[in-house]
């Protein structure tokens, strides 16, 4: 059974978390300065967690198995249809940026940042997959 209050609970996060990356306004590489560099890759460091944690809460309320990366988790919702395909492959893909922004951070580039912005989307999106999966 999930806990649907901590489930409601890591959303709201996560949507405070995207309406911070929001107000920062960033569109291109010129947006950004090295102060908002920094603050908009913890912000996306930090919805990743909180994404990650929404997954693995509804991989565990639902036993959908054991994963070995986090990326698994993405795997096991998508079998069970609980977010598409594209989604998967979307949230993976900011999944290994969440780990380049925790193990590889002097190697991230400006331009890598402003796309990532654009597809933090894809975690507003999957909050939505999931309120919909359970409100079923």
């Amino acid at each position: 059974m999930a806990d649907l209050e901590k489930l409601s609970i890591i959303i709201d996060e996560i949507k405070t978390y995207l309406a911070r990356l929001e107000k920062l306004r960033i569109k291109s590489e010129k947006d950004l300065d090295d102060l908002k560099f920094d603050a908009v890759s913890m912000i996306i460091f930090s919805t990743m967690n909180k994404t990650i944690d929404l997954a693995e809460e509804v991989v565990k309320a639902k036993n959908l198995g054991m994963p070995f990366k986090y990326r698994d988790l993405f795997e096991f919702l998508e079998k069970e249809k609980i977010i598409s395909k594209k989604r998967k492959e979307k949230l993976s893909d900011l999944t290994i940026m969440r780990n380049n922004l925790a193990h590889r951070y002097e190697r991230i580039t400006k331009i890598k940042l402003v796309h990532t912005v654009k597809d933090m989307k894809e975690v507003k999106d999957f909050t939505e997959d999931i309120i919909k999966y359970f409100r079923k």
